[in-house]
């Protein structure tokens, strides 16, 4: 798929009701559209539900919002979708390299800093030049477009095939480095840091790195770079996940977060949903009812809106 997508998802407009709902908790600003019960938009995604039951979802994450919204023909819309993609995705992004071209490089992303529930994941992992092929024939692409299930099963091929380096913030953790850091960007610059740093250990022939652009400041990374990382050149693309090995670490940064959540919805003794939409709220306050409020720290990240949606005042130790 390309960066811009067009996504229409038919449902009817008893509907309405609670994808406004979901999207209002997403942050979207919503605005009158002809023919349409709202219109709302947001960084990346612009959502069109008309009058006759039809949603249409415009943006670079049109398909990340469809899957939260989980509509029954979601995965089937995103399916048709994919087949009508080029056929050599990686083309665009191999052709921005720059020169001269690498033989190794890495890719590094991350999952987990829109859900409430869970931990921060941030993947770094290498690729060669000839595994390009390989890694297409395999279907890697941004994880964004991969079910659950698809994400896991890849990720355990892509281990073998790739260098890789993760690092793991569970809520406990996380919310202690937040507290003390106070910024997602300073906190995902860290953790981009830290994951190259790790994996240039195994694949120190690699000399170029890219990550998915979060900031607009390079330098908010580069700043945190030790060793081997502060010698090659490392650059920032806005959704990087076209690259073979930004998609290969964003599939195995994917497929962690869900084994974590795995293990801390067992924990919980129920499953614990992604996103910050009207599931959370009820698994939390399901959470709160059961063991009180002190055990959302180990569940969620607490500088969410959702914790103050749930009526708890959160307070960061400093």
């Amino acid at each position: 798929m390309s960066a811009q997508q067009t996504l229409t998802l038919p449902l009817g407009p008893l509907d309405a009701p609670r994808v406004r709902s979901v999207l209002e908790l997403g942050g979207f600003d919503f605005d009158s559209a002809p023919y349409a019960f709202f219109r709302a938009r947001t960084a990346g995604c612009v959502a069109t539900f008309y009058e006759k039951g039809k949603l249409v979802l415009q943006g670079a994450d049109a398909a990340a919002w469809a899957r939260v919204l989980d509509c029954e023909t979601t995965e089937a819309v995103l399916e048709e979708t994919e087949l009508a993609a080029s056929a050599e995705p990686y083309a665009a992004a191999l052709e921005r390299h720059p020169d001269p071209k690498p033989e190794r490089w890495v890719g590094i992303d991350e999952t987990g800093k829109g859900d409430y529930f869970g931990p921060l994941v941030v993947a770094a992992a290498v690729v060669s030049r000839d595994q390009v092929a390989l890694l297409q024939e395999l279907g890697v692409a941004d994880s964004k477009r991969l079910s659950d299930p698809q994400a896991k099963k890849l990720a355990q091929e892509l281990k073998a095939l790739c260098p890789f380096e993760k690092v793991v913030l569970l809520p406990a953790k996380y919310n202690d480095v937040y507290a003390r850091i106070g910024n997602l960007n300073t906190l995902l610059a860290w953790g981009h840091a830290r994951a190259l740093d790790g994996v240039l250990e195994k694949a120190p022939e690699a000399t170029w790195a890219l990550s998915d652009q979060f900031a607009k400041d390079p330098g908010l990374i580069q700043s945190r770079f030790r060793g081997r990382a502060k010698d090659i050149r490392h650059d920032q693309w806005p959704k990087a996940e076209a690259d073979p090995a930004v998609a290969v670490a964003s599939i195995l940064a994917r497929a962690e977060f869900l084994w974590q959540m795995d293990a801390l919805s067992k924990q919980a003794g129920r499953t614990l949903p992604k996103g910050a939409g009207p599931p959370v709220l009820s698994a939390a306050k399901a959470l709160i009812a059961e063991a009180g409020p002190e055990v959302l720290g180990q569940f969620a990240k607490l500088h969410f809106k959702t914790t103050q949606q749930l009526g708890i005042a959160h307070r960061p130790e400093s």
